[in-house]
């Protein structure tokens, strides 16, 4: 048995606290910033709000007192959005011990296009991180669903440490060194979920939905290359298989909210249809695209997704953009260079 602490009581923090105390028999601290909602889901154990029908184990204790949070145990799992980590961070930077290790499991930048890990690497030694991503929709894994993950740290027996914190029965954690391959597709995948949500919207098809896809790792791999990341970290479960599940499950928020703006539903309509959850790829597309272009990184999906997010741009005239640029070879550039890679390590295997 372990203690742990999450921090971020959203759908996502409920659902780590939820198999940590049922499923792994954890004693789990469970912070929320907002005290009235920490007081409903000590009293009700449920979060009616982000996951109706998911009981909150008796051993989950609910706080709004961050102190006593960071008390409770020496592993900590963030699970707060992206555009309030660098306030959370803020936070608890001064109450955090030398022995505190952070798992963070926020899939999204911030708005330098930093890396969530990043952030925390800032006030805590950058070992002592790991991240957290793959293709897990939290209502599948609250429910019991079989699920796989990736953690990834640059310390190996950080990554281990979390992995079996982590590892239930259903919930299968596998490790990797790759912290930017990892965290980059987390963060990526939404913003093309965003464009496959839209193409949803407009009934455009499954085989449009399928190129805008393939396209879309294809942007991922050449952003995470430019920044480091391993080639090999996009076939795997935090690049194929998150972007394949939060392009095409209906409880994906980017999904739905790609596909609602394409029906002509305004920002603010869509933020409230949302019930307060984020969908991280609105933030992370402008992130990302600022981002690509001080790297010099073509990254036409992510221009577009930008554009009619920040700009209005009408989403059926960014799919002809996408349709109408100049027609090249498949595997070419950047992604020749991958291909090689990938090859290279394929014959060393």
């Amino acid at each position: 048995m372990s203690r742990v602490s999450v921090l971020g009581a959203g759908s996502w923090g409920t659902t780590l606290a939820t198999i940590l105390a049922r499923d792994a028999g954890d004693d789990v601290t469970l912070w929320s910033r907002d005290p009235g909602q920490a007081d409903l889901l000590g009293a009700e154990r449920e979060n009616r709000r982000y996951l109706p029908g998911i009981r909150i184990p008796d051993r989950v204790l609910v706080t709004a007192d961050i102190e006593r949070a960071l008390a409770a145990s020496d592993d900590l799992i963030v699970a707060a959005p992206s555009v309030g980590v660098a306030a959370l961070r803020a936070q608890v930077a001064s109450r955090l011990r030398p022995q505190h290790h952070v798992l963070s499991a926020t899939k999204g930048l911030a708005g330098d296009g930093r890396r969530m890990s990043e952030l925390w690497a800032e006030v805590l030694d950058a070992r002592r991180v790991a991240v957290l991503s793959g293709p897990n929709i939290s209502r599948e894994i609250a429910s019991g669903h079989p699920a796989a993950t990736v953690i990834a740290s640059t310390e190996t027996e950080t990554a281990k440490r979390f992995q079996a914190l982590l590892g239930t029965p259903m919930f299968r954690a596998y490790t990797d060194s790759d912290v930017v391959g990892v965290e980059l597709c987390g963060a990526l995948k939404n913003v093309v979920a965003l464009g496959a949500g839209a193409i949803d919207g407009m009934g455009y098809g499954d085989n449009a939905k399928a190129g805008f896809i393939t396209r879309g790792l294809a942007e991922i791999a050449r952003y995470g290359f430019a920044c480091g990341a391993n080639p090999l970290t996009v076939a795997g479960l935090a690049g194929v298989g998150d972007l394949i599940v939060t392009c095409m499950s209906k409880h994906s928020r980017n999904r739905t909210v790609g596909e609602l703006l394409a029906k002509g539903l305004a920002r603010e309509q869509i933020l409230e249809r949302l019930g307060g959850q984020i969908a991280e790829g609105m933030s992370t597309a402008e992130a990302a695209y600022r981002s690509g272009q001080q790297k010099s990184v073509s990254m036409p999906i992510t221009e577009q997704t930008h554009l009619v997010l920040a700009e209005g741009k009408p989403i059926r005239e960014a799919m002809r953009e996408l349709m109408q640029r100049e027609r090249g070879e498949e595997i070419a550039g950047p992604l020749a260079e991958i291909s090689q890679l990938i090859a290279t390590a394929a014959r060393r295997t």
